[in-house]
């Protein structure tokens, strides 16, 4: 799952974390969100070891546009970016699935993909896994499961 703005925000809401209201209050400026759907870019720094920093690395160019931001964290989730103001820009749960949100807009950026490979990446492992499982299950000679491990007559 690749969660983006509003997406990260309601990932983080709906693991019983908060959001802050209005970030200008927070932060004391407007940078976050100028108005008039004009972006403004900026310098997110990655948390080292993160799924996260592992796709972008160090650190990215964004482009912000939001006045609400992640306050406390949702259970299971670790901040994995943040912007200069201190402002969490990214979150993630640790382990084998995919699971990613940025507070930030990378649609906007055409010249940077790395977080849509990635989570085109993760899908189609996800599905070659769930293709072989599938495979194995309706392969010849293999039973259900209603019937695996019970005796036949």
């Amino acid at each position: 799952m690749l969660g983006i703005c509003r997406g990260a925000q309601i990932l983080n809401v709906a693991l019983g974390g908060t959001l802050h209201q209005h970030l200008p209050e927070i932060v004391g400026h407007n940078w976050h969100q100028a108005g008039n759907a004009r972006f403004n870019t900026s310098v997110i720094q990655t948390v080292p070891g993160t799924r996260l920093a592992a796709l972008i690395g160090e650190s990215t160019d964004a482009q912000c546009y939001h006045h609400q931001a992640i306050a406390e964290l949702g259970q299971g989730l670790i901040a994995t970016a943040w912007d200069p103001d201190g402002v969490v820009e990214a979150v993630e749960i640790p382990g084998e699935h995919f699971v990613v949100a940025v507070q930030w807009h990378p649609e906007e950026r055409l010249d940077d993909l790395r977080l849509f490979s990635g989570v085109v990446e993760a899908a189609a492992a996800y599905a070659s896994g769930k293709t072989q499982v599938t495979r194995e299950r309706n392969s010849p000679g293999s039973r259900s499961e209603a019937t695996r491990g019970k005796e036949t007559a």
